[in-house]
């Protein structure tokens, strides 16, 4: 195959917490990770910002940045009291993807989603605000656990990045066949399988530029899944333009500050797997570029484009 496939590596959760900056930032400086999307909400999220300018930037000028829309997890960034029905007595976001599911489907869901449409908006004037302080470049969006799929969030989303010209996560994975089922079934059954097919019903008749994986192996890409969906891409034919690989990625050489973290039991879960290490190591690995060229890949952000400056 002579055709040059462009794929982005996106890490999702930055400004998480210090290991994962870490992880996402040692990625991007050597080049392997060429997308991150920022968790506005987050206690690290300004830190995550800076460290972007200042070892990225100015040596490399290659991170695209993605606001990481948040309202199942942390702290809010508008008022608490402009968003009630969003969080708990103590402040925090309250509902999980299916809590949204239900309220949106409440005879609260009007005002529901009016509270969530503030909340979009301060994490969008935060992220703008990190942009311009840090010179960064802001060119995709989407969302923790995938909740911008849900109808009424996604109109608002998609609306959004329509005016700004961002790209937006379609979340809708490429299957690839019996024999990603069969090696890959004791990372995917059952979450991955579910978590699948909830987002291709929500995402069905909705257009797709850029194909994506990270679904069925969420949080668990190691080297083998990598080189299955490389194989998947190469024989789509080209159906898209353009990949996407959705990584999580830490570095828990890194100290935790667990007693800074402000997050929901199940993020706190997720960020303490070894499989995050595991992911960073995939990646980091000598033999990563050697997967890269045999498949003829071109890592790439979302956009190519200069920045303003």
């Amino acid at each position: 195959m002579n055709n040059i496939i462009k794929l982005i590596i996106n890490a999702d959760d930055f400004g998480f917490s210090p290991s994962v900056n870490s992880a996402i930032l040692s990625g991007a400086i050597a080049g392997n990770i060429t997308a991150a999307s920022l968790m506005v909400n987050m206690p690290f999220a300004e830190e995550a910002a800076k460290s972007v300018q200042n070892y990225c930037n100015n040596n490399y000028n290659a991170l695209s940045l993605g606001l990481h829309f948040t309202i199942t997890s942390g702290k809010p960034v508008s008022k608490p009291s402009e968003i009630p029905l969003l969080i708990d007595s103590q402040g925090l976001f309250r509902f999980s993807f299916f809590g949204l599911l239900r309220m949106l489907r409440s005879k609260k869901r009007e005002q529901f989603l009016r509270q969530i449409q503030i909340e979009f908006f301060a994490q969008m004037e935060l992220m703008n605000n990190f942009v311009t302080k840090y010179r960064l470049r802001f060119d995709h969006l989407d969302s923790h656990q995938h909740i911008h799929v849900i109808t009424g969030i996604f109109d608002l989303l998609k609306k959004e990045s329509d005016k700004r010209n961002l790209s937006l996560r379609i979340p809708r994975e490429i299957f690839g066949g019996f024999k990603r089922i069969i090696k890959r079934f004791h990372a995917w059954f059952p979450q991955g399988f579910i978590k699948r097919a909830i987002l291709n019903h929500y995402l069905k008749s909705t257009k797709q530029n850029i194909g994506y994986f990270g679904i069925l192996e969420s949080g668990k890409i190691d080297e083998y899944s990598l080189q299955e969906i490389l194989r998947v891409i190469e024989t789509d034919n080209f159906h898209f333009d353009q990949y996407e690989i959705n990584i999580h990625p830490s570095d828990f050489s890194v100290a935790q500050k667990d007693e800074l973290l402000c997050c929901s039991a199940g993020d706190y879960n997720f960020h303490n797997s070894q499989n995050r290490t595991k992911e960073l190591q995939t990646i980091q690995n000598k033999n990563f570029q050697t997967i890269i060229n045999k498949h003829k890949i071109k890592l790439t952000g979302f956009t190519t484009d200069k920045l303003p400056y």
